[in-house]
């Protein structure tokens, strides 16, 4: 995998025989950071252009609930509109963080996001995604 962003709470990588994003989020988070991270995403997308995204907070050790309804309902219809049409989100195993995941999937409504327990299932569900 191609490293193309790399702080300790972020994490973004190209893989270019899967042609997809890995996003790793660490440690913890807040509204700031969430919309931050997601930003940055969004401009490595436009030198990577892609249709999957491999979203993995397992991570992730902190809510960012303030920030949930701009993850579900701007960043992920930005990340639809710069054409990922599958997203395949690792769920942390953090209780507040999981939880801020399912207020920002409230508002989800493109691209499809599929929410996983683990890295390799949700790997195994985006590799069979045309």
């Amino acid at each position: 995998m191609e490293s193309l962003y790399d702080t300790p709470g972020l994490a973004i990588f190209y893989d270019p025989d899967q042609q997809w994003l890995y996003v790793e989020w660490k440690g913890e988070h807040n509204a700031v950071s969430a919309q931050r991270g997601g930003e940055q995403v969004l401009q490595l997308l436009q030198t990577r252009p892609c249709s999957k995204m491999l979203n993995d907070n397992s991570q992730v050790t902190s809510e960012w609930q303030q920030g949930a309804r701009w993850v579900g309902e701007q960043y992920y219809s930005l990340l639809a509109e710069q054409g990922i049409r599958f997203v395949a989100w690792v769920c942390p195993r953090n209780w507040a963080a999981r939880k801020s995941m399912g207020t920002a999937m409230l508002f989800v409504t493109k691209p499809v996001v599929i929410l996983f327990d683990d890295v390799a299932c949700a790997y195994a569900w985006l590799e069979r995604q045309a």
